[in-house]
């Protein structure tokens, strides 16, 4: 390994230990139980104002977009992860409104919508520079701030094993999404509305936090390989 490139590995490692996750972590199950239980309280909060169900869906949508502004003013930028958050909103409140809006049938068309991010997770492991996983990691592998997220920039520049992490781990979001979509439409299809709306809300948490649980070991795995592949490399004898 040159020396250079062992200087910037150590830049990063240095980097990870002044901007930890944990560090974060407050913060980040703040921004999460703003856009969980937001959503599902202002969608009932509207209903009990006699708001009708088409409103209320649209009020609800209201709160993942607080969030990103919540992350925004934190880290003093709009990241990957906070323009994806706008972006699916936005996406879902466009198509809620397109065509029949019967309320289960919103709920359905939510479903479409969680089915394009399966496909978007897949399409951005070949039609844009970074995964979209990447952008996400930002947010939740740092403490949030704008040096933390700095430093995922400089480990996609210097590590192979990064870059095909975040790969490997979208695929895994693009099946998940996938299935988790195909689920709460069975759901949608046997239980009343309201019902049907709360567990619209409540599993697409439950993926991402299979999701979660699958990136770490994911991680963890090129973590190791990666440091297998330096040993090696600092074990060449220099000549």
């Amino acid at each position: 390994m040159a020396a250079g490139d062992g200087a910037v590995h150590e830049q990063v490692a240095q980097g990870l230990r002044e901007h930890p996750a944990k560090k974060g972590m407050r913060f980040n199950i703040l921004v999460t139980a703003v856009e969980i239980g937001g959503s599902i309280g202002l969608f009932h909060l509207a209903q009990r104002m006699g708001a009708n169900d088409v409103v209320s869906y649209l009020i609800g949508s209201i709160a993942p977009v607080v969030g990103g502004f919540m992350v925004w003013a934190k880290a003093r930028k709009f990241s990957g992860a906070s323009a994806a958050i706008f972006a699916f909103t936005a996406l879902s409140a466009v198509i809620a409104l397109i065509g029949s809006t019967a309320p289960k049938v919103l709920l359905y068309k939510d479903c479409a919508v969680t089915a394009l991010i399966g496909l978007i997770f897949l399409g951005s492991c070949v039609l844009v520079r970074k995964p979209l996983v990447f952008y996400m990691a930002q947010r939740y592998g740092t403490d949030g701030t704008h040096d933390g997220m700095a430093i995922f920039d400089a480990m996609w520049d210097i590590s192979r094993d990064f870059r095909t992490c975040m790969y490997v781990i979208s695929y895994l979001w693009a099946v998940l999404f996938l299935i988790q979509a195909a689920g709460t439409v069975l759901i949608i299809r046997q239980t009343r509305y309201s019902t049907a709306y709360n567990y619209d809300q409540i599993l697409p948490w439950a993926a991402i936090g299979l999701g979660i649980v699958g990136s770490i070991a994911i991680g963890r795995y090129f973590n190791k390989k990666g440091e297998a592949r330096g040993g090696a490399a600092n074990a060449v004898p220099v000549r």
